[in-house]
């Protein structure tokens, strides 16, 4: 009976932490992908702002950097997730049934490695993994979650892209045929989605980050590229701007619209 009363008790903490941690007078993103670069300076952005924020990564566990943020702001709460896995992302959909999600933010992504994306030497089932990631996994993300997208105020679904999806920038550069064609169709996806979901009122956006000093970019220092913090900063900015009259358009992290 002790044990019992210690366990109803733990439960109930542990409801009580919740429960403060998504408060139902502010806003709530969810954001993919947060446990390095720009999801983790998004999440932290986020955070600050006194946004509920659901943050997920493959292993939240294993990440110290977001772990920090969820233990400073009890506004922030991690679950684990790979979007290339259509059951976790239903079973997360299901946990948050009923609540509101202003701002669905698909983040996560990866490139493939231009090594394994060389012609002659293309390794399809990396180039399976990039598409599973880049334009299945928002996509499906997009399905499993629209519901609770709807019942927010913001009602939007915005997409980090990337403008090496763009067919009219890929000049005198081959080469990275993974990464550029999987953003190149999420571009797409979600322009068909924006016209789809217009009439329930919610926008869809695609933003490209800028060129952000982080994993992706490992090895190249430039001084036009800016930091994840710069980037997110930028990012939530274009967010924040994004209505009804532009869902389906692609934006630069500065605000401009960006060449398909």
């Amino acid at each position: 009976m002790f044990h019992a009363r210690i366990a109803i008790a733990l439960l109930a903490g542990l409801l009580l932490q919740a429960s403060a941690a998504l408060s139902a007078e502010q806003p709530t993103v969810l954001i993919t992908g947060a446990s390095r670069g720009i999801g983790l300076a998004l999440t932290q952005q986020y955070a600050e702002r006194g946004w509920n924020v659901i943050a997920t990564a493959r292993d939240p566990a294993g990440a110290p950097a977001l772990q920090a943020i969820a233990k400073d702001h009890r506004n922030v709460v991690l679950e684990p997730l790979d979007v290339t896995s259509h059951a976790q992302i239903d079973a997360l959909a299901a946990k948050y049934r009923g609540r509101p999600i202003d701002v669905l933010l698909n983040n996560a992504g990866i490139s493939g490695g231009d090594d394994m994306g060389t012609f002659g030497h293309l390794d399809y089932a990396v180039y399976d993994r990039v598409h599973a990631t880049n334009v299945l996994g928002p996509l499906k993300m997009a399905e499993a979650f629209l519901p609770n997208v709807a019942a927010s105020q913001q009602k939007k679904i915005i997409n980090i892209s990337s403008t090496e999806g763009s067919l009219s920038l890929v000049k005198g550069r081959g080469g990275s045929y993974f990464y550029r064609s999987s953003k190149a169709a999420l571009n797409m996806v979600m322009r068909s989605l924006a016209i789809d979901l217009r009439p329930q009122g919610i926008t869809v956006g695609l933003v490209s980050p800028g060129f952000v000093k982080d994993d992706f970019t490992r090895g190249i220092d430039l001084p036009i590229m800016i930091t994840p913090q710069q980037s997110a900063a930028a990012v939530i900015k274009v967010i924040d701007g994004y209505d009804l009259a532009k869902s389906g358009t692609f934006l630069r992290h500065t605000g401009e619209e960006a060449p398909w």
